[in-house]
């Protein structure tokens, strides 16, 4: 589906199913659209970093709730023209023209395969307002020193965490980066650094949480939410046939697995419940332990993957990319004074860590690579 096509009444007001799958599942299009008996919805594939993904399904009106909550953060008004750099098939790429649409903007989509002087390029030839990147698309701007067109005047970070340094020095050369926190059964957003923020040194956490979403902190520090833009099922194969099960419990709450902090309204994520694993018994969060290698490093693409281990229940290895320059003795050091469940038992190198279209890890694919 191309972003016209999006932009139509037609579409938004069609009672049919529509699904945009991603590179290499079309094939299990026809069975969605059948276990939903074709009833009117928009289904996406989630845009995790391990495992086959999962089908979520939402109604329009929910994606319209999304993109109006995020057009009221930015103080969209008709004279501003968005930049579509993500692809249709995620929500971060698809609410870019849900928001156009919901504000009758000029929308316009980068061609090709990502090109950081082509987006530049893109985004002054169209004298493009607004646009949202994902943190590897930010890091290929800061790392070519690109500045930013005078046109621009917000651009929502999604699909990860960016690093603070990284985000500051996107700043200083112009970008307005505004970094969010989504997922996609959210539609999009569920929080987002508002524009005030911009005069400020960036930062990524305590992020003020969009007024549509109803939230708490579940027992085991997991976010819950609820609201208006709230997927509606998970789609996924079930003995060869695909079927739906609600996302949310019967009072409508979606339960995460993130770790969060709350206070007031202001949203702080301190990583996932399911990257803690048990080693020699010890129950570990290899998140954490990552942020504490990456700010020793001061490196930030390298990630601590936990692997099966017939003594210790789990080994954790540390990955970096070839251009990192490893010292010797490197594992001696970053071992020493760790008690034995939280030591690093090896490290390795890959060209680059491969990524998902939203610039996450690829878990699955590293550990394929690896083995």
């Amino acid at each position: 589906m191309e972003t016209p096509e999006l932009r139509e009444k037609d579409f938004w007001n069609s009672e049919r199913c529509c699904v945009l799958p991603p590179p290499g599942h079309e094939e299990q299009v026809k069975g969605i659209r059948d276990a939903l008996d074709d009833q009117e919805s928009v289904v996406f594939a989630t845009s995790g970093s391990s495992g086959p993904p999962k089908w979520v399904m939402f109604q329009r009106s929910a994606l319209l709730a999304s993109a109006r909550a995020v057009n009221q953060l930015l103080e969209v008004s008709e004279s501003d023209r968005f930049m579509v750099a993500l692809p249709l098939y995620h929500v971060g790429g698809f609410g870019v023209v849900a928001r156009a649409y919901d504000a009758k903007c000029h929308v316009r989509s980068l061609e090709g395969r990502w090109d950081a002087r082509g987006f530049q390029e893109a985004i002054e030839s169209d004298h493009s307002t607004l646009t949202s990147l994902v943190p590897t698309q930010v890091h290929d701007l800061v790392e070519l020193g690109l500045k930013a067109p005078e046109s621009l005047r917000a651009i929502i970070v999604g699909g990860g965490k960016l690093d603070e340094k990284e985000g500051q020095c996107a700043r200083d050369l112009g970008w307005p980066i505004l970094q969010s926190y989504g997922m996609t059964e959210a539609g999009s957003q569920i929080a987002t650094a508002d524009l005030a923020s911009l005069d400020e040194p960036f930062r990524a956490a305590r992020l003020p949480i969009l007024p549509i979403w109803e939230f708490r902190v579940s027992k085991e520090g997991c976010l819950e939410f609820r609201g208006p833009a709230l997927c509606t099922y998970y789609i996924q194969r079930h003995r060869g046939e695909m079927r739906c099960r609600k996302a949310g419990n019967k009072e409508g709450w979606f339960r995460s697995s993130d770790l969060v902090k709350i206070t007031g309204n202001r949203l702080t994520v301190n990583g996932r419940a399911d990257r803690k694993v048990k080693i020699l018994g010890e129950l570990v969060d290899v998140e954490a332990l990552e942020s504490e290698v990456k700010e020793y490093l001061d490196y930030e693409r390298a990630y601590l993957l936990a692997l099966p281990d017939a003594r210790r229940g789990m080994r954790v290895v540390l990955v970096v990319e070839e251009d990192f320059d490893r010292p010797s003795g490197l594992l001696k050091k970053l071992n020493k004074g760790r008690a034995g469940f939280l030591r690093i038992n090896a490290i390795e190198s890959v060209g680059r860590l491969p990524r998902t279209e939203m610039g996450k890890v690829d878990v699955a694919a590293l550990q394929k690579r690896l083995s």
